[in-house]
């Protein structure tokens, strides 16, 4: 697929990219849609873990889990 960027060159169709193509970029975060990521996938599991708005678990670490399942194809 190719590759979509916003007018600050953030990657806003990241969940049907690859991890290949998403790595070390600026994405905007492929389940919410809201936050961006500077270098992705830095930063994803606090952000999973504590902000993730479109997650629907409430401890911690079955969101990151979930995040993880949902973008899982995102990962190396």
């Amino acid at each position: 697929m190719k590759i979509v960027r916003d007018r600050n060159d953030t990657i806003i169709n990241a969940m049907i990219l690859t991890a290949d193509q998403v790595a070390n970029q600026r994405v905007r975060c492929p389940v919410c849609g809201v936050k961006e990521f500077i270098k992705w996938p830095e930063g994803w599991d606090g952000h999973a873990g504590y902000r993730c708005a479109a997650l629907t678990a409430t401890n911690i670490e079955l969101r990151k889990k979930e995040f993880k399942q949902v973008a899982s194809h995102l990962f190396r």
